[in-house]
């Protein structure tokens, strides 16, 4: 979402084919081309409504039904969840430090499957 939420960096469409001769667009080119502004608020009403967690949205290595019974299996699992526990901590660490923060690979934000 970050990267496509400006618009040239990933345009829904062109509304012209680009140059085919290199070095010769200019920045009223470049316009042009991009898509009129009530589209691109479309896309980015579409984008911004696509990049919300689902309503019932289940955390990687967590369970809305307990599938486990075994005690050994259950201590992996317990296991699993204190690893990306520090995994998601260090992410977070690490984000406090960017102006622009990268959360996407955090573990509390990626869904069980």
């Amino acid at each position: 979402m970050d990267y496509n939420i400006w618009i040239p960096n990933s345009p829904a469409a062109m509304s012209q084919p680009p140059s085919q001769t290199k070095g010769s667009v200019s920045e009223e080119d470049i316009f042009s081309f991009l898509p009129e502004v009530n589209s691109s608020c479309h896309v980015l009403s579409v984008l911004s409504l696509l990049s919300q967690p689902a309503i019932d949205f289940v955390p990687l290595c967590h369970y809305n039904e307990w599938y486990f019974s075994s005690g050994a299996i259950v201590k992996l699992v317990e296991e699993v969840r204190r690893e990306l526990k520090m995994i998601a901590k260090d992410i977070a660490d690490r984000n406090s430090r960017l102006e622009l923060p990268y959360p996407y690979m955090s573990p509390d934000h990626i869904e069980n499957s």
